[in-house]
């Protein structure tokens, strides 16, 4: 380092304290530099050159107060989001004693415990942004290059659970047992799609549109949408469930927006597609219930209470029997701050507590797996669209009430009056019926009903 002012952020109390004790070993290395050290405290290190070292305890107090180059946050899953949101603040560019400029300069890091802590939140931003991520466990730490000897290691590992030493020790992923979703049904239902038709990204990962098929005839389609505006996401997912298995063929992902445009989004794709609907009615969702279309095909739901776990419930066993391909969204690189595989990364993180945690609906369910269990409530419970009524086929096909004014007339039974073609039907195959401008036998004729 380029003598330069440090904090180091601990999860907790304890932690901060085990990163002063730490310190102070390092100092009493013969190698130290402690001739640089001023003054060596429980709380403060400083250096002569007026720079120090401090380590602080995980609070909003502590938190919002200086401003080094160098921030260090250590055990980060056991910080509060807020918390750790505001010390991001922290970190400032500024001059070091010889005169240099040193740019600000933030490392989080953290075993990773709870699929849905604090420190799921930073690796996924981190992501987003195409920040850098890196990882290390006790190989690192080996003889002869570290400090751990194979038979510390060989110990430790007999010592404790498989599932301590497979989060704790090789730092992957938390528990899959508190997982709502089979790990492996997971990796085997989400697929890679084919090139989307159409993309719409816009505001860095404000606003983005996936279209992997436009409607088709006597295609079945259904939509969820989970409403957001500021920190969420607004989630409409569209299916076409005619198909085993069900597949999407419309995303979107869309906050900061005012609610007439995000509604007007989910209305179109209602009436676009024909579609069955059900979206989210709790809280701001009631009131925008009264503003979507097509309340004959349309649903809100209150996800609170028994029904919203039964509702999530219905939707995990249709996703792990196949009833369900889900696409892959690869990082996209002229838009890095679209969100990667939004859809994939929700199912991995649904945690038994969010399925079963009635009062807490909105607490840390995925937006993207809301809109997905509602599109498959709104399959299951709605009734299909009738596909007779009175319309014409998308693809110009006729239909077979229609059938027979689609005949091609034969020369010999058609005569021409006044520019107008005339079919006689009465030399045709079903012979019950004429077709004519003055014959007292057309059917048509008032005098004959």
């Amino acid at each position: 380092m380029r003598d330069i002012a440090v904090t180091i952020l601990g999860g907790s109390m304890t932690q901060r304290l085990n990163v002063r004790m730490h310190m102070k070993k390092l100092m009493a290395h013969p190698n130290a530099p402690g001739y640089a050290v001023a003054k060596d405290q429980a709380t403060l290190i400083q250096m002569r050159t007026g720079k120090t070292i401090t380590p602080l305890p995980a609070s909003q107090t502590t938190v919002r107060g200086p401003h080094p180059s160098l921030q260090l946050l250590d055990e980060v899953d056991e910080m509060e989001w807020e918390i750790y949101n505001a010390s991001l603040g922290q970190a400032m560019e500024q001059k070091n004693a010889h005169g240099e400029n040193v740019l600000e300069y933030i490392v989080a890091s953290s075993t990773w415990q709870n699929p849905e802590g604090t420190f799921t939140q930073v690796i996924e931003n981190a992501r987003e942004k195409g920040m850098p991520v890196f990882t290390w466990c006790w190989r690192e730490l080996l003889e002869p290059n570290g400090w751990m000897s194979q038979r510390f290691i060989d110990n430790k590992r007999k010592t404790v659970s498989a599932q301590m030493w497979h989060t704790e020790y090789d730092l992957n992923e938390p528990s899959a047992g508190s997982r709502a979703f089979d790990l492996d049904k997971v990796e085997r239902y989400f697929i890679n799609y084919p090139k989307p038709i159409e993309e719409i990204h816009k505001g860095n990962g404000d606003h983005d549109v996936y279209i992997w098929e436009k409607p088709v005839a006597n295609g079945l389609y259904a939509v969820g949408a989970d409403w957001a505006k500021e920190q969420d996401k607004t989630i409409i997912a569209v299916m076409r469930y005619d198909l085993e298995p069900h597949r999407m063929v419309k995303l979107t992902r869309i906050n900061r927006r005012p609610w007439p445009v995000m509604i007007d989004m989910f209305n179109k794709d209602t009436q676009l597609y024909q579609a069955v609907a059900e979206h989210d009615g709790t809280g701001i969702g009631n009131v925008v219930n009264d503003y979507v279309d097509y309340s004959d095909t349309t649903n809100k739901f209150v996800m609170i209470g028994r029904k919203r776990t039964q509702m999530l419930l219905d939707y995990i066993t249709a996703f792990e029997h196949g009833r369900y391909n889900l696409p892959l969204i690869a990082k996209d690189e002229e838009n890095l701050g679209v969100t990667v595989n939004p859809l994939y990364r929700a199912h991995r993180a649904v945690t038994v507590a969010d399925v079963y945690a009635p009062g807490k609906w909105n607490s840390h369910l995925p937006d993207d797996m809301a809109a997905m269990a509602l599109c498959h409530r709104a399959i299951e419970m709605l009734p299909t669209p009738s596909r007779h009524d009175g319309t014409v086929p998308s693809d110009g096909s006729v239909r077979d009430v229609d059938a027979r004014f689609h005949v091609k007339p034969e020369q010999d039974i058609t005569v021409t009056e006044g520019g107008v073609t005339i079919v006689d039907e009465r030399y045709g195959a079903g012979n019950d019926y004429l077709v004519s401008a003055n014959d007292s036998n057309d059917p048509w004729d008032a005098g004959h009903l």
